[in-house]
């Protein structure tokens, strides 16, 4: 019985080492990813290694830790859309549709030499709980939702984070694009004085009951969907009501009041 547990314990859980781009294939074989649920990735990655992270983490792989890899440039495209979007690596980016649709992934911890995330490189992940990072001059994390180092921008809380209500640290000054997109369990959010931007669909998807800023005033765009738009309740700070109302974006809320 311990030996079983074991072989099991080992068959969920490899460390892999790559001293090229795209050989992830041959150090784990087809015939042995399925079982893999944990995989601990260091060296660089090309597009043809991203590819084999996509198809695992797109059935089992649960866990990707790549905080001593790298994304180079190279190998086959990993995102296949269509003659010039199609989707290749770029050095030390999580360039478009990175993680697109990687349905099983729980946690990835960053390389910590990665310099920028696209705003959909964890889109139409369902079953990510935390976005992990280690060592890195570019990045960081506050329980599992990811912010630019100095914590001006947040970028992405991961889509099954499971808030229902969430402050905006003090000292963030943008969402950047889909941040929060379909974080099915958020009700209330609440952002700081700081805030100046709030991006294209950041809270898309969100089943938001209230709002609450400490702002004056703030750029907001397509930020939020129509149901949040009419049925949200904005609450923001004594005297400000009619400069929100004059704002595009916050002029189609129907339920403005001051605090």
């Amino acid at each position: 019985m311990m030996l079983s547990g074991s072989l099991m314990m080992w068959a969920q859980q490899r460390t892999v080492v790559l001293d090229a781009p795209g050989t992830l294939a041959s150090k784990l074989p087809q015939g042995e990813r399925a079982a893999v649920t944990s995989l601990k990735v260091s060296g660089p990655l090309n597009g043809s290694d991203v590819l084999v992270l996509r198809e695992m983490a797109k059935a089992h792989l649960a866990e990707i830790d790549m905080s001593d890899a790298s994304i180079v440039e190279g190998g086959s495209c990993y995102f296949p859309v269509g003659s010039d979007q199609d989707a290749y690596t770029q050095a030390d980016r999580f360039s478009t549709r990175f993680f697109y649709g990687c349905t099983a992934l729980r946690s990835v911890t960053l390389p910590s030499t990665l310099t920028s995330v696209s705003n959909d490189a964890f889109s139409n992940c369902p079953s990510l709980k935390e976005i992990l990072v280690s060592g890195s001059d570019y990045f960081t994390s506050v329980d599992g939702i990811l912010f630019n180092a100095s914590m001006e921008r947040l970028v992405r809380c991961p889509q099954a984070k499971q808030i229902e209500n969430y402050e905006v640290p003090r000292g963030v000054m943008e969402i950047y694009p889909g941040a929060f997109r379909d974080v099915k369990t958020l009700k209330t959010v609440s952002f700081p004085a700081s805030i100046w931007s709030i991006s294209d669909f950041s809270f898309y998807g969100c089943p938001l009951q209230t709002i609450r800023c400490a702002m004056t005033r703030a750029s907001i765009g397509m930020a939020f969907d129509e149901r949040t738009q009419g049925s949200a309740r904005v609450i923001v700070p004594s005297g400000s009501a009619s400069d929100f109302k004059s704002v595009e974006g916050w002029n189609k809320f129907k339920n403005i009041v001051e605090e």
